[in-house]
């Protein structure tokens, strides 16, 4: 077996000054980090803050032209084609 060659010696050149974090970066960090987990924690629950009163809107009115996501509000007319 041959022996590999010796890598050679690293070019002759200053090396780059890269600052440390400070604690600012650090801090921001951490609650950038909490934020979007509380987020994505909520978000994956399905959990709503409060009680949101919701009514029942019904079919009669739905479906009726000009209400409430009509079949008509979505088509309306000739939109071109071939």
């Amino acid at each position: 077996m041959t022996d590999a060659a010796p890598p050679p010696p690293p070019p002759d050149r200053p090396s780059v000054f890269r600052p440390k974090r400070g604690l600012g970066v650090i801090i921001l960090g951490v609650i950038a980090a909490g934020i979007v987990g509380s987020y994505s924690y909520v978000a994956f629950a399905q959990h709503e803050f409060g009680t949101p009163a919701r009514d029942e809107i019904p079919a009669s009115v739905r479906a009726s032209p000009g209400g409430y996501r009509s079949f008509h509000f979505w088509h309306s007319g000739y939109h071109g084609g071939k």
